[in-house]
């Protein structure tokens, strides 16, 4: 009879060992499925797929959303580019995975997904927030010099002409490029 008794510990434990068992044997499959499907991209260069998969890894697989981490967003707009054939390429594989659709990530950003698609509306946006952190950098700036001044007892500290065009022209410079 005591042979028949189990431990909580032993079936918990039991349990634990076979959900990290099928863990680890889906995300091999996933893996090399993968491989196997980014290695028969061809476009243009015959080393894209091999490119690809030297410059990407797979991160997660959940609710038939495989997230796939890049270490250059250039490798992301190529995974983006060859996006429905990889995904046709992983459902005729191995349908069992059950993947529908990819997300992207930039590696060393844990929380932040990559999309290619925002495109010139995220650059616009990214321009404009370059300009108001210019501009309040430089308030900043100003401030600073206004009590550097007053701490010098009223002494105004002025670049040599020659300097300040410097300054002048490089400021200009950067205003106008951040602005194409």
């Amino acid at each position: 009879m005591s042979e028949d008794i189990l431990h909580l510990n032993d079936i918990i434990g039991k349990t634990f060992d076979r959900f990290q068992l099928e863990k680890m044997e889906n995300a091999g499959r996933v893996v090399g499925v993968w491989e196997k499907v980014l290695l028969r991209i061809r476009a243009g260069n015959p080393n894209e797929g091999r490119n690809l998969v030297d410059h990407s890894r797979i991160i997660d697989l959940k609710n038939g959303v495989l997230l796939v981490e890049a270490d250059h967003p250039g490798w992301i707009e190529l995974l983006q580019l060859h996006k429905k054939f990889i995904l046709t390429g992983i459902q005729k594989e191995e349908p069992g995975l059950g993947v529908s659709a990819m997300a992207f990530r930039l590696k060393g950003r844990r929380g932040e997904l990559f999309d290619p698609g925002k495109g010139a509306a995220s650059v616009q946006e990214a321009k404009k927030e370059m300009e108001r952190r210019a501009e309040r950098e430089e308030a900043a700036l100003g401030q600073v010099a206004v009590s550097r001044n007053s701490r010098n007892e009223g002494k105004k500290e002025e670049f040599p002409p020659e300097l300040a065009a410097i300054f002048e022209d490089l400021r200009k410079s950067m205003l106008t490029n951040s602005k194409k």
